[in-house]
């Protein structure tokens, strides 16, 4: 009997513990109803009902003055934790920006002609699955098209990027996301020159690493419209050139290498499930 007594103790309790409702009181004096569901990295996870429905989101342990847990005691309708979501698709598109230095040996006129080089467009997208909630890992493409036209010239280089990615991302109150990744891959590069109805063709390839930060503005559940800033970087050493049906492998001197370091500037559109 005394074992079935203290067996129906422990249930009732965890039972009311189930139930209980958590407390955290932020420093600016606000009192929030929630269940705290874990604490980590200075942050403070937890659920609470947003017009009725259960919504999560986390508050920095540097604006809490105080937490209590088990606080309202009486029972309650419990607050399910939602499920994140595991996939993440995402397509981009805007401007990109070469940003290695033009030697000062260049004549001026071929200097302004390769300054103009420099800005191009770029479009990508990419796929991640997240193990956790803030962590995905996946795939990542991207191409990126710079042009210059003259009479009876024309040259434009082509740079596609393949890589695998790993993505953190912290989702906001609100439901915005802040994204912080590393990338590392292959990149293709790609120089046709047209002068003089002549066509020089030169391609190589190198490995490619990249760093990205951007903000992923809620639309809904399931969407969010979300600009993205990345640094890439990536060294040519030796060409392939094509002249006339002409062709050679080049290995570059140390001054001669083509330099794939570049900006990008991008907006665009994510999907999750």
């Amino acid at each position: 009997m005394k074992n079935f007594l203290f067996t129906f103790l422990l249930w009732l309790i965890g039972t009311m513990a189930a139930h209980a409702q958590d407390l955290i009181v932020t420093t600016s004096g606000d009192s929030i109803r929630c269940k705290i569901t874990r604490e980590q990295n200075d942050f403070v996870y937890y659920t609470y009902k947003k017009f009725g429905v259960p919504a999560k989101t986390l508050i920095a342990v540097g604006n809490i003055a105080d937490k209590r847990t088990g606080f309202y005691n009486e029972p309650v309708e419990g607050i399910s934790m939602p499920k994140f979501r595991r996939w993440q698709y995402r397509f981009q598109g805007g401007y990109s920006r070469r940003v290695a230095r033009i030697s000062d040996q260049v004549p001026p006129g071929t200097m302004s002609y390769l300054k103009k080089m420099k800005s191009g467009y770029t479009l990508g997208g990419d796929i991640h699955y997240f193990i956790s909630e803030p962590f995905g890992l996946g795939a990542k493409y991207s191409y990126s098209h710079y042009q210059h036209k003259a009479i009876n010239f024309r040259d434009r280089i082509l740079l596609n990027y393949f890589a695998v990615s790993g993505l953190n991302r912290l989702t906001l109150r609100s439901g915005s996301e802040v994204y912080i990744g590393a990338n590392m891959g292959y990149q293709s590069y790609k120089d046709q020159m047209i002068s003089n109805g002549v066509l020089v063709g030169i391609t190589g390839g190198t490995v490619g690493v990249g760093l990205e930060a951007g903000y992923g503005m809620r639309m809904s559940d399931a969407s969010k419209l979300y600009l993205n800033f990345s640094v890439m970087s990536g060294t040519v050493t030796k060409v392939n050139v094509n002249t006339g049906g002409r062709k050679e492998t080049v290995q570059l001197g140390k001054g001669e290498y083509e330099s794939l370091a570049r900006l990008e500037l991008t907006l665009g559109l994510a999907f999750g499930h």
